[in-house]
């Protein structure tokens, strides 16, 4: 595979990937290749690989004879998934409050910033990606990039948990978690840094309730973006 390929089929993957942690794609929802490849303009080859690799990272399931669906979790992954972050987002905040340099202070701010604005303005999947952005940027800092990587997964299986069991009617609203965590870790306060997070990840845990998920199989919908840039290019 050569370095262009490569790095279409990493845009792809980003496309996908960012579906589900916006929630345009939630659990169930079928991505049916021909589609995928129709979306996209490429070979179910590519499509093929892509879904796989999606797989590999726990946020597509190949089922046999019935091709792919984002992934379902069930109430006992979900707290496996979120008992995961919290040893790795916790155990890994000293080396992050150690690396912290002024311009990565900056860049947690403004995704911050940006997430309490999508809130406000009632932008409830660009919130959701920026809450994610914000976790997997703050374990970056820690300057370790399997873990980072990990989390990274971690997220997006999270971000798939939010749509199958958040509380009907749920409204995100705009706390002050973030900033908090942010201003600890630029003081190298790691042990309130510690707290602050198990804290955090507590109550989003805990903000979760058993829900029959709906159905979205719309992938033309999902992707509508993508089919208008291709149109215009």
């Amino acid at each position: 595979m050569n370095e262009q390929a490569e790095t279409y089929d990493d845009w792809i993957y980003d496309q996908v990937f960012g579906a589900v942690l916006e929630q345009r794609l939630i659990p169930g929802a079928k991505l049916k290749e021909s589609e995928l490849c129709e979306v996209f303009g490429v070979s179910r080859t590519i499509i093929r690989r892509i879904l796989l690799r999606l797989s590999l990272d726990k946020v597509v399931e190949l089922r046999p004879n019935k091709g792919a669906v984002i992934a379902t979790p069930a109430a006992e992954d979900v707290r496996q998934i979120f008992a995961a972050r919290r040893l790795l987002e916790i155990g890994i905040i000293e080396d992050t409050c150690k690396h912290c340099t002024t311009a990565d202070t900056q860049v947690l701010k403004d995704i911050v910033t940006r997430e309490n604005a999508a809130i406000q303005s009632g932008d409830r999947s660009g919130a959701i990606r920026l809450a994610g952005e914000f976790h997997v940027q703050l374990t970056g800092v820690a300057r370790n990039k399997p873990i980072q990587e990990l989390l990274r997964q971690l997220v997006a299986q999270s971000s798939l948990a939010l749509a199958l069991y958040e509380a009907p009617g749920h409204l995100l609203c705009v706390d002050d978690d973030h900033i908090n965590i942010v201003n600890a870790v630029a003081g190298g306060e790691a042990v309130k840094c510690r707290d602050l997070m198990a804290h955090h990840l507590e109550k989003a845990e805990a903000e979760m309730r058993l829900d029959a998920p709906q159905d979205n199989n719309d992938l033309k919908s999902v992707f509508a973006k993508v089919i208008e840039a291709r149109a215009t290019a």
